[in-house]
């Protein structure tokens, strides 16, 4: 196989300062970068994530991936943010919550399990636009499977990431002896789409570089937003997807199937 990374970078990508750490942007507003090794897949998720585990050392898709993995050597790109807000109101039977006067459609499941917070940690983190052009690429030359695995693993590190910083931000909540809840994002359980616009007005602009699109997809594409719940009574839900309807959640395919 060719080596289809050149330079291991991003072009045109804004130079980032340190690696795998967070850093305050005024407010409560936190930055965070990473290298690909920090927030990695292994190979056994990757091979789970796309149900290839049962497949022979010699298989393409197996050559692929162990090639591929040292060539994604990226040290840009990698990023997350999120910024506190206070939770005005929850109505409960109504599905909706409030943040500055700013009404979000959650439906009843997800205010159920955020039920107790007193506010909200607003997110947003990418895996950046190298995954997204390496895919068009093989895609361009017919390497569909190669294209399809590249693309797996740039959804899984981009929810890695969003691990660690939910991770960093439960350890800077307990301090304040807050609980958090579990992230949720719009289009997961019935959250309508749409909500991402009034979730990107209150973000605002962040060091991310995501964008918005009218009919709301992030650009670079594998990128997610949503929110986490924080509260001294917040009780920890497990995800719900057993009860719901949502098939291609990504979610359901990396913590349930």
């Amino acid at each position: 196989m060719q080596n289809i990374i050149k330079n291991g970078k991003e072009s045109n990508s804004v130079p980032l300062q340190g690696l795998g750490v967070d850093s305050p942007l005024g407010g409560e507003g936190i930055f965070y970068h990473f290298t690909f090794s920090e927030v990695a897949p292994t190979f056994a998720e990757i091979l789970d994530f796309i149900k290839s585990t049962n497949l022979e050392e010699e298989h393409p898709a197996i050559v692929f991936i162990k090639e591929v993995l040292p060539q994604l050597n990226l040290d840009t790109g990698i990023s997350g943010y999120y910024i506190l807000k206070n939770l005005e109101e929850l109505r409960l039977k109504d599905g909706l919550i409030c943040i500055e006067n700013i009404e979000f459609n959650l439906g009843r499941q997800l205010c159920g399990y955020i039920k107790e917070a007193t506010q909200v940690a607003l997110f947003v983190c990418t895996a950046g636009e190298y995954f997204t052009q390496l895919t068009n690429r093989l895609n361009e030359q017919g390497d569909i499977m190669e294209a399809y695995i590249l693309d797996a693993i740039g959804s899984l590190t981009v929810e890695k990431a969003m691990d660690k910083i939910q991770e960093s931000l439960k350890i800077k909540m307990l301090e304040k002896k807050l609980k958090i809840s579990n992230r949720y994002s719009p289009g997961y359980c019935n959250w309508p789409l749409s909500d991402q616009q009034n979730l990107f007005q209150l973000i605002g602009e962040n060091p991310t570089g995501i964008a918005l699109s009218d009919s709301c997809l992030m650009t670079p594409r594998k990128s997610v937003s949503g929110l986490i719940g924080l509260g001294k009574n917040l009780k920890l839900h497990e995800y719900g997807c057993k009860i719901c309807n949502n098939t291609t959640c990504i979610y359901r395919r990396i913590l349930h199937e």
